[in-house]
């Protein structure tokens, strides 16, 4: 029978103009799954309100002003590994959302509590949903299955800039993506871990749906920091990412395109032209669809077993850093590739053409 899992609109969904409308007998399980990724949806919205909102009202002025001039000129979390809560990451509203799609992680290989890594994920998708879900809350269940990795999920450092909705995320444990922030984490001790958002607001532009077109071929910074700190690295490869919204591509000739790129190179980000859903239809809106994402952890790719011999940071010229670092670049993309190829028929079946690697 067909659902919301595998088609985009249930048999009985109301047509009205066009716009397909939800049943009024939708199941209360489904319900709170909706309710729970609405929640998530109006953390950055909600937090540009309330700040207006205590700026606007004279007897919380000068307190959120203070917070202000704390949280830009003070506050250190960001660069620091954050400032996780348990009590945030395993709130029952993120396992909703987990459900929504629904969600979760599968590993390839065992991690080894007694090393440090740095997990790739890929692809960024629409706003990278997969990896905030299974990487920054606990809804799939990642220290479980990776006992004793402690994972910071991290973002750019203009993120923290926005008043409450960083105090949010940091209370996921997401951090900086700067390498002081990084080195920072490692240094925390064995099992401390960060997951970084490779292809970044590039990427974002290339989010079709039944594709996986990454932004990695020149993407060397992240490897040459994990060699340089000893950690390994873990390819996370996202089936279902690019399917949760749909997106209004834009080809490199397209004034839209001039201008997204503008955006990356001002800001640091850029927005795609995207849309998903609505809370009570299933046409249009800002809700992602509901499509299985399943996030897979490659087999860690050690550098020193890439090369063959023991590395030493310290000793390295920059021509024997540049060596290493382009042979364990190529063994993760193989290692990627080697994912794809193993979970592509059963997790990507109705893909319109192979993984590739766009730039």
């Amino acid at each position: 029978m067909l659902n919301e899992e595998n088609t985009r609109y249930p048999p009985n969904a109301l047509n009205v103009f066009g716009i397909r409308f939800a049943p009024l007998n939708v199941p209360i399980e489904r319900r709170k799954q909706t309710l729970g990724t609405l929640i998530w949806l109006t953390f950055l919205p909600g937090s540009f309100i309330l700040s207006f909102l205590f700026l606007y009202l004279s007897y919380t002025r000068l307190v959120f002003l203070a917070y202000l001039g704390w949280i830009w000129f003070w506050d250190k979390a960001p660069e620091n590994g954050g400032r996780a809560s348990d009590f945030v990451r395993r709130m029952t509203f993120w396992k909703w959302m987990a459900s929504y799609f629904p969600m979760e992680i599968r590993k390839d290989a065992e991690l080894d509590p007694s090393r440090n890594y740095l997990v790739g994920y890929h692809p960024h998708g629409a706003v990278a949903i997969g990896a905030w879900v299974n990487f920054g809350t606990e809804a799939t269940g990642f220290s479980d299955i990776f006992p004793g990795i402690k994972l910071n999920l991290l973002t750019l450092l203009s993120n923290f800039n926005i008043p409450i909705f960083r105090d949010i995320v940091l209370a996921l444990g997401v951090a900086s993506v700067s390498r002081k922030s990084i080195e920072h984490i490692f240094r925390q001790g064995p099992g401390h871990s960060v997951a970084i958002v490779i292809g970044g607001a590039q990427e974002c532009l290339y989010a079709k749906p039944h594709t996986i077109e990454l932004v990695l071929r020149k993407r060397l910074g992240f490897i040459k920091v994990a060699i340089l700190n000893g950690a390994l690295l873990v390819p996370a490869l996202t089936f279902g990412e690019n399917e949760a919204y749909d997106l209004f591509a834009t080809n490199e000739e397209s004034i839209a395109w001039q201008i997204q790129q503008w955006c990356k190179r001002t800001w640091g980000w850029t927005m795609p032209a995207y849309f998903g859903r609505g809370a009570f239809n299933y046409s249009l809106g800002v809700l992602p669809h509901r499509r299985r994402i399943t996030t897979v952890m490659a087999k860690a790719v050690d550098p020193e077993e890439v090369v063959g011999h023991p590395i030493d940071p310290h000793s390295l010229t920059k021509e024997e850093l540049l060596d290493i670092t382009q042979k364990v670049h190529q063994a993760y993309i193989d290692r990627i590739y080697e994912v794809w190829n193993k979970y592509k028929d059963e997790l990507a079946p109705d893909r319109i053409k192979e993984l590739e690697l766009v730039e």
